[in-house]
This record gives structure tokens, sequence and C-alpha cells, in this order.
């Protein structure tokens, strides 16, 4: 089933990001069926922005490995710059073949190319960086398959990169305790990686959609 944006409204959101009263919001999320464990996330981020920064207008925000652009989506329609990228190989429901077409109307950019591709080519500077469940696939492939998997050298030059183009914080969820990934997997990968790391912040657990527990993590660089 191909996966949506709920039908939330603006100020649903922004009242229940506010006030942090989520009723209006969980009645509408109880009777849709999409995602949540994305809306969640995008949410989790939207609301640890909002207290750093005061205000979620105008931050430039890259998603990489967007997936349908459901948290760029929700990023966008909270006033934030966002543009997503994502190869797209895996794609047997569908999820890219009008996503381009739909950037238009949900206020967000996209782009279907790899990211090493992206990050050559892309001169620019952004606030904040979403690295949400892909990184661990830079080094497995997409679901430990092998396919696209970057060489060692390849993911510090991309990390040191994104560090480097990043103004305020990386959003960075990894494996927890799913099979084939140890325990503390996220954080040795960034120290298997990285010479040094900026402040690693953590935000709790998510849940992936095999079940299994995640780590969301904030590495901020102010």
């Amino acid at each position: 089933m191909k996966t949506y944006l709920p039908e939330a409204s603006i100020s649903d959101v922004v009242h229940a990001l506010d006030s942090q009263d989520w009723t209006a919001i969980d009645e509408k999320l109880s009777s849709q069926e999409y995602e949540r464990l994305g809306f969640d996330r995008a949410l989790t981020i939207a609301s640890d922005l909002l207290a750093r920064h005061h205000t979620l207008r105008g931050l430039r925000i890259l998603d990489v490995g967007c997936n349908n652009g459901l948290i760029s989506k929700t990023l966008s329609s909270l006033g934030c710059d966002v543009v997503g990228v994502d190869n797209g190989d895996v794609d047997s429901q569908g999820l890219y073949s009008d996503l381009q077409s739909q950037t238009q109307f949900a206020g967000f950019e996209f782009h279907r190319t790899d990211l090493a591709d992206f990050i050559q080519s892309d001169s620019g500077y952004w606030d904040c960086i979403l690295l949400l469940s892909v990184t661990h696939h830079w080094e497995t492939g997409y679901a430990m398959s092998g396919e696209r998997r970057y060489s060692d050298e390849d993911i510090r030059h991309l990390l040191a990169k994104l560090f480097q183009k990043t103004k305020r914080s990386i959003y960075y969820e990894c494996p927890c305790n799913e099979p084939g990934f140890e325990t503390g997997f996220g954080v040795n990968f960034l120290h298997r990686f990285c010479s040094e790391l900026p402040k690693l912040r953590p935000l709790g657990h998510t849940v992936g959609p095999n079940g299994y527990l995640r780590e969301l993590w904030a590495l901020d660089m102010e």
C-alpha cells in the first residue's frame, strides 16, 4: 500500500506543537491508513527544531533517502525549505513515479539521484540534514543486499561533506537491536568513519516498519 501525508491541517499541527495538545491530530490519525512511523519522526524533528530555534520558517533542510516524501512534505508544510534526495531503486509500490510532479503542490524539491552524485554537484549549505535509517545501507546495500554499497572511503567522504554542509544539526536514525546489527551499531558506525564527531544528543527511540527499535540522535553543529 502506498503511504501518504495524513489530512491534518497546518493549523492543527502548529497548535499541537505549541500547546502539546495532540487531541485533534490523534483523532485524524486514528481514522487513516498511512505510514504513522514516518509522521511521528517528522513531528519529533519539528518539535526539536522549534524548541531550539523558535521557528521553522525558512530553515533549509536536506532529506537524504526521502522515500515517499512524507517527512519532507510535513516539514515543508510547517515552513521549512526542504530538498529530498532518493535514488528510487526500490520502488515496488511506485512511490517515486509521480513524486517529482507533486513537488509544485507539496512545497519541496525532489531529486531522484544517488546521494554521492547530488553532493558532488550541490554547492549550498543546509541548516539541517536528515539521515533517517539510511547510513547503514551505505555499508550493507539496501536491505543488506550489497546493491549500491559504498566503499569505506566513500562513506568517510560523504559524512565529511555532510558535516561541512550542515550549519545546525544532523538528525541521525540508526538500527538499535535488529538482527545483523550489534548493540550500539549506529554510534559505532559514526566513530568508525569520522575522526571526530559533533555533540551527540539522544532524541529517543523510533520503531521501524519491520518492528525493530531504532535510535534517533541529533548531531549538533552549534
